[in-house]
């Protein structure tokens, strides 16, 4: 039964079937097959698995992204981003990035950075002198930072599945984040001295109180929603209600770029996607129930550390692993198919689990830009109407970076999880 299993769980994956209809079916058929309980069971467990008030926060976090968009508030983020790094050499692509940064505190949504940053940075980055593949490129990788800087919905989905702290899961990407970024905007400056790009003026401080103050609203939510979950003040569900109050306030009278008319799409398109990461948990769960009742981890843990004890060896193995499956299956269904059965691993290798959910969120960026299903390059694709092989060239010296910051990440732990161990010393 485990080899049917294995191969018809392969089959499924490879032929397109929705990958929660794939991790169900499968419980579902082998429940069916060796009779081992009633069939209601898998709809009990993924009832069960939907009943969280953790999950409350991932529509809350993708209804404020959506509003943010529709509200044309990341327009006022790019503006700041400008005025702030724009007149550095390379300083528009520096300026990109600091925008997916900012909009990644906001939103936890990788293709919602890139939509909401590259119809705007993309045609500016081409008028200034760069190339559009570069442009192209750049805001498609550095979107991808949204499943890593906090609030991320990523991290929630891994902290769900694995019972690892989301707060100290928040914690941990925020340094990563930053190096990340860092990484890329070096990469820009580098480019731009290459192709001997002008600087741009250097803005007035008139420009830059204007800009700041535009953008002053907008950039009140992640102090408000990072500052209320590390300061004990509500929960990261509860920081995800506040940021969505915070959008519909901002947008409605702070900056009146929201109509009520415009609520029935920002609703809908919230509820498609969360609806897709609900149902995808729900199969998760279900499928974790099931390997953990039939002890599937123990032989595979014996394998794996058969192989090797060695926590650098195994965590290059699993990156290389995480690499190609971030290829062919959209990231968060990686994480509820690999994050359970790699829990028994890492605890007898002494590996913290929240630096492993870091690596597996890094390794989702990645694969949100990799073909054939990277998620960032279809948005890209729509956004740009370039063909699907130029902006996968595009990405590749963007996605070479972001591997580097990957590999620091891996084996310089510290930089993952020196602000998680702070703040638990901290009295």
């Amino acid at each position: 039964m485990s080899f049917l299993g294995v191969a018809g769980f392969s089959a499924g994956l490879l032929i397109g079937i929705p990958t929660f209809i794939v991790l169900a079916g499968l419980v579902f058929v082998a429940l069916l097959v060796d009779d081992k309980g009633p069939l209601l069971i898998v709809a009990q467990r993924m009832f069960g698995g939907l009943d969280s008030f953790t999950l409350m926060a991932i529509p809350l976090f993708n209804l404020t992204a959506e509003i943010l968009r529709a509200g044309k508030l990341s327009d006022r983020l790019i503006r700041f981003s400008v005025v702030l790094v724009g007149h550095m050499r390379g300083g528009l692509g520096m300026a990109a990035v600091m925008a997916c940064m900012l909009f990644a505190c906001i939103s936890g949504s990788s293709p919602a950075t890139v939509i909401a940053t590259g119809s705007i940075l993309v045609p500016a980055l081409v008028q200034e002198g760069y190339s559009k593949r570069f442009a192209i490129g750049l805001v498609t990788s550095a979107g991808s930072l949204g499943i890593l800087i906090p609030p991320s919905i990523t991290f929630i989905i891994y902290g769900v599945v694995t019972g690892t702290s989301i707060g100290a899961l928040f914690l941990a990407g925020i340094v990563p984040g930053i190096l990340t970024g860092l990484m890329l905007m070096l990469y820009s400056h580098l480019y731009a001295r290459r192709q001997n790009i002008p600087r741009r003026d250097r803005p007035s401080a008139r420009e830059i109180l204007t800009a700041t103050r535009e953008a002053f609203w907008v950039l009140l939510i992640p102090v408000f929603v990072l500052g209320g979950i590390y300061g004990g003040i509500f929960t990261p569900t509860e920081a995800a209600a506040v940021s969505v109050f915070l959008g519909l306030g901002i947008g409605f009278f702070a900056y009146r770029s929201l109509k009520l008319s415009d609520l029935p799409g920002i609703l809908f398109r919230t509820g498609l996607v969360s609806g897709a990461l609900m149902i995808l948990i729900a199969g998760a769960t279900a499928f974790a129930w099931f390997i953990t009742s039939e002890q599937i981890p123990q032989p595979l843990s014996r394998a794996v550390l058969g192989l090797t004890d060695d926590p650098l060896v195994f965590l290059l193995i699993l990156n290389v692993i995480l690499l190609i499956m971030g290829c062919f299956v959209e990231g968060a269904s990686a994480i509820v198919i690999l994050a359970p059965l790699i829990l028994p691993v890492i605890a007898q290798l002494g590996i913290n689990p929240v630096h492993l959910g870091v690596i597996f969120v890094m390794n989702m960026e990645l694969g949100m830009i990799t073909p054939p299903v990277g998620m960032n390059l279809m948005v890209a694709r729509m956004m740009t109407n370039e063909r699907l092989g130029f902006i996968i060239r595009s990405v590749i010296p963007t996605g070479l970076v972001i591997l580097a910051a990957l590999l620091l990440v891996t084996y310089v732990p510290a930089l993952s999880l020196a602000l998680p161990e702070a703040a638990m010393s901290t009295p």
